[in-house]
């Protein structure tokens, strides 16, 4: 039997990444997620969906629809 599921998931994505930020964010942590938050482009690429360059951890999992996939 084949059925066709829809899950949402939250999860955390820690890894790190080379990024060009302005040197008066560098050395203030909230100007530097703040400047991050705004200029998402600038990491979001480097995030690997799979963890596989960094860590991955599902904090919360729930299936949202469940449907038996009738056969042709």
């Amino acid at each position: 039997m084949t059925v066709s599921l829809a899950v949402t998931e939250q999860v955390t994505y820690e890894f790190e990444t080379e990024v060009q930020i302005p040197a008066g964010v560098a050395g203030d942590a909230d100007a530097l997620h703040e400047y991050l938050a705004d200029k998402e482009e600038l990491w979001l690429y480097s995030l690997d969906p799979s963890g596989a360059n960094g860590y991955l951890s599902v904090n919360e999992r729930s299936l949202d629809d469940a449907e038996v996939v009738l056969a042709a």
